[in-house]
């Protein structure tokens, strides 16, 4: 590198002035010459000394590149070894250290959403669907709803549970909207407000008693269980909602135009579906989701 280095100063410097000067001004005269020369010679080391300078950038920019993505390596091993811990301040800590990454690296958002998917998930299983309550009428339906109901809403009994669907809820979007993967899950008491839970995966999940207000839920909610909770200004467009179980929800202001549900649907009482501009799903309608995998056979 560096004999090739001196090679190319020593032709910028001796033979390329001289072989420029006899090729775009032979007629120059004697006395001039030496002159010429030397200005030729300068403008030529002065691009080379420019091209370095760019050259110096390139690999100093690169470097840094090299060493911010190890610095978010090194962030995220960290954070996700940390979500492990006993102590829950120090995974509530990993899952905001998680957000931070988010927005300092939008190549790892895809990946941080499903650690912290995979956190939900695994700390908090629903009950399968056979296990839900089977009630007599209506009115004891109602009555077994809200005894199914969280007494504590989820910041109180998990705050790192709480805190990781609220970083979901508020995350930057990526391309293609990647749908988030909280199928099955029991987030009852859970607080979501104003939370963009579009495209996300939700059948069989149990969201009984959890605070929905103005939050985006154009998402796969078959089979889910949302008895209690409060849906003012949710906005279900597209939803599936076939086989989901809203007794005693809050729905009337409720925004469910163009959201899919059937007769196993199970709406509040005295609640207008057709009116909110629910489509009912015929036989030309894709199958909804299989029974949850705690129904299948064995």
């Amino acid at each position: 590198m560096i004999c090739s280095s001196l090679l190319l100063v020593t032709f910028v410097t001796v033979v390329a002035p001289r072989y420029l000067l006899s090729w775009d001004a032979p007629g120059t005269p004697v006395s001039g010459l030496a002159k010429a020369i030397n200005d030729i010679r300068t403008t030529l080391l002065q691009g080379l000394a420019g091209i370095a300078l760019l050259i110096g950038a390139f690999f100093s920019w690169r470097q840094l590149q090299v060493s911010n993505q190890s610095q978010i390596t090194q962030r995220f091993a960290a954070a996700v070894e940390q979500l492990g811990s006993p102590s829950p301040g120090v995974r509530l800590g990993a899952i905001f250290a998680l957000e931070r990454i988010a927005d300092d690296s939008p190549y790892d958002r895809v990946t941080i959403a499903e650690v912290l998917c995979a956190f939900v998930q695994s700390s908090g299983p629903a009950d399968p669907p056979s296990a839900r309550p089977v009630a007599r009428d209506p009115a004891h339906k109602l009555e077994l709803a809200l005894m199914h109901r969280a007494a504590d809403s989820l910041s109180v009994r998990r705050t790192d549970r709480q805190a990781a669907m609220t970083v979901l809820g508020r995350r930057a979007l990526v391309p293609n909207r990647y749908v988030l993967g909280l199928a099955r899950t029991d987030l009852r008491g859970t607080r979501l407000a104003f939370a963009d839970l579009e495209k996300a995966d939700l059948h069989y999940s149990d969201l009984s008693d959890v605070n929905l207000e103005s939050a985006d839920l154009g998402a796969d909610l078959t089979g889910i269980w949302l008895a209690g909770s409060f849906l003012r200004g949710a906005r279900l467009h597209q939803a599936d909602l076939r086989g989901a179980d809203l007794t005693g929800t809050e729905a009337s202001r409720a925004s469910l135009a163009g959201a899919v549900a059937d007769a196993s649907t199970v709406w509040p009482a005295d609640f207008d579906a057709a009116a909110a501009g629910v489509v009912t799903a015929d036989d030309s309608a894709p199958l909804p989701r299989p029974q949850t995998w705690y129904d299948l056979p064995r």
